[in-house]
């Protein structure tokens, strides 16, 4: 009793199919010899108005056969699949939790006036744990297939998840495991601890649509660490909405699914100048190849909206929509779609881009320079915005879009007033500009659309977009320009 370990824990973490872990098994990648899955049962504890949570600490009892371990983990960024953090483990009891050994630890303040009997249980997870300790290019790895369930209160999800765990060496090592390992399942990028998992289950939005979360960057960041933050909080956005498509064909999931791919693609732009090279247009080729694979779906979605009215048209676009959306699901379980993000991680984790002097440069003077040159482009094109052919604006609203997501990105770094201000000015011309060049593409983009669709169907599609008020729409985006350039300029103080 009483021994206590820190550690700092590197760990990428993958969900899998149910029949995924079988086929680990059977595959014999870690040695002849049979390894006999242990039993664990957690429980998760917090205060009633979630002190643990909002902190960013989780606190667990584990019980494995007749010993229990309390660990405590504090978030050290979740970079989608690949879990960095700090934790405590000491041996208690039982699974009432012992915050005493924690009173010699950096992290006491986080508790606050927490004791063991204010803690409630919140989340409990039954796994069948199979571990194996791999030596893999001169590292050690210990593998965990994970099997059961997660509960809170009286709702319940399944797990199923693959967790490799450096021991000791290097994080290359890590990676490429975890692909030899996906020859014989597939993986998917994890980006929900199991007590995640839990907090989602408790909240009803397990399996659910997610939207962008803010990424908060602090100007004391390098260009580089600033990077990282970004993708990384695209991918988790990416993968929520890949998972919640994939279960229910979710209309909204898979919108969000393309949104974090232009917010991911957006990101590459905003930082070129840092990671430009053949890998940096590789993986902007591919996500580019990505995004057109739901396009089909994402345009159906959106003609079905309009279509209520007509029950034929409608019923017949609900027949288009599930071949598109069996693409959608065919290009996710495909090697190509389903290895694109494990790959791009890796990138971000390992590639040369991070041995740069950019790679430490003064995030802010980046910032400003970007996005004022972003913002310039745009200015003189839009200039003359009632000159654009239908082409030319479709263009220029994509740079409008790429502009919006990396002020989004970087909207921490001018939280001050008046700078707010103008940056919240900012954001919502760009939206209006946006919406009002969406609104003149809408028309142009009809025809195509009905050409791509079958005969019979064409005439109806046409009346579903009505030619918009093309000089009310250009007033209107405009106003915005205006106020665009009356709020431009905030990122240079």
């Amino acid at each position: 009793m009483g021994r206590r370990t820190l550690a700092q824990e590197v760990e990428l973490k993958f969900d899998i199919d149910p029949e995924g872990g079988a086929a680990i098994r059977r595959a014999g990648l870690f040695g002849p010899r049979r390894v006999r899955p242990k039993r664990q049962d957690s429980i998760y504890y917090d205060t009633a108005d979630g002190a643990l949570r909002h902190a960013g600490l989780s606190l667990r009892v584990r019980r494995s056969g007749r010993c229990f371990v309390q660990t405590v983990k504090r978030d050290g960024g979740n970079r989608a699949g690949l879990f960095v953090r700090q934790e405590w483990e000491s041996e208690v009891p039982s699974f009432t939790p012992d915050l005493s050994v924690l009173d010699m630890l950096p992290l006491r303040q986080g508790l606050g006036a927490a004791s063991s009997e204010k803690l409630v249980p919140l989340v409990r997870t039954r796994v069948s744990r199979t571990a194996w300790q791999v030596r893999h290019n001169d590292s050690w790895i210990e593998v965990a297939l994970d099997e059961g369930s997660v509960t809170s209160g009286r709702t319940r999800a399944p797990v199923s998840e693959l967790e490799l765990e450096l021991l000791n060496g290097v994080p290359d090592a890590v990676f490429d495991l975890a692909e030899e390992i996906a020859a014989t399942a597939p993986l998917r990028l994890g980006v929900l601890s199991k007590i995640e998992r839990g907090y989602a289950l408790a909240d009803g939005k397990l399996g659910g649509a997610a939207k962008a979360e803010p990424v908060d960057l602090t100007p004391s960041l390098s260009a580089g660490d600033a990077f990282l933050a970004v993708t990384q909080s695209c991918i988790r956005h990416f993968r929520l909405n890949e998972t919640a498509l994939l279960g229910t064909r979710n209309a909204e999931a898979l919108h969000q699914a393309r949104v974090a791919i232009r917010r991911l693609r957006s990101a590459l732009s905003l930082f070129r100048p840092m990671i430009e090279g053949s890998e940096q247009r590789h993986f902007n080729a591919e996500l580019r190849w990505l995004g057109r694979q739901l396009s089909d779906a994402r345009n159906l979605d959106v003609l079905i909206g309009h279509a209520e009215q007509d029950a034929e048209l409608s019923s017949a676009l609900r027949s288009l929509r599930k071949e598109a959306y069996a693409h959608v699901e065919s290009t996710f379980r495909a090697e190509r779609g389903r290895g694109l993000m494990l790959k791009f991680v890796e990138w971000l984790e390992l590639g040369s881009w991070r041995q740069g002097r950019q790679a430490d440069r003064d995030l802010a003077a980046l910032a400003g320079k970007r996005l004022g040159r972003q913002w310039r482009r745009i200015a003189r094109d839009g200039e003359d915005v009632a000159g654009l052919d239908a082409e030319a604006r479709h263009r220029l609203r994509i740079r409008i879009k790429k502009l919006r997501y990396a002020t989004e990105f970087l909207a921490s770094l001018y939280a001050e007033k008046p700078r707010s201000g103008r940056r919240d000015d900012f954001l919502d011309a760009l939206k209006i500009l946006q919406e009002r060049l969406g609104d003149l593409n809408d028309a142009w983009t009809a025809e195509a659309l009905a050409e791509s669709l079958p005969e019979p169907l064409r005439p109806a599609i046409r009346k579903l977009h009505p030619v918009p008020d093309q000089q009310k729409a250009l007033r209107s985006a405009g106003n915005a320009l205006h106020k665009a350039h009356a709020a431009a300029g905030f990122w240079a103080g």
